[in-house]
């Protein structure tokens, strides 16, 4: 009994021990990487990042929009022509509730700081062309 006993509270102890550490280690590695400064001076989403992962692999890592995608109404975001004629809010609204069947809505997948900060990354698009 004593035996069973001392096994519960090693194996007790070690739960702790490693939850305590994995927290230790979150809380290291959110102080030594703070948040991005984004084109506004706030602090918030990394736009280049999270375009990089939620929309290059459609859109391209330059914006320019891939071939396969361009027959089906993909825009090109260095065109100054595209982003003479939509607002920000169009943009915004694209990406949260996708357009047409083949951009889907990331409402439920990016929080609004993410979005907004996807909405500066797409106006740099423009800015690099010129």
């Amino acid at each position: 009994m004593i035996r069973r006993s001392s096994t519960k509270l090693t194996l007790l102890s070690a739960a702790v021990a490693i939850t305590l550490l994995v927290l230790l280690n979150e809380a290291i590695t959110t102080a030594h990487h703070p948040a991005t400064v984004n084109t506004n001076g706030n602090s918030g989403a990394d736009g280049a990042a999270v375009y990089g992962s939620k929309c290059a692999l459609c859109h391209g890592k330059d914006g320019a929009g891939l071939p396969n995608w361009r027959s089906k109404g993909q825009p090109d975001f260095t065109k100054a022509e595209w982003q003479d004629s939509h607002t920000d809010t169009e943009i915004t609204d694209s990406i949260k509730n996708g357009k047409g069947k083949h951009m889907p809505a990331f409402k439920s997948k990016l929080s609004e700081e993410e979005i907004a900060a996807v909405v500066q990354r797409v106006r740099a698009f423009g800015k690099a062309s010129k």
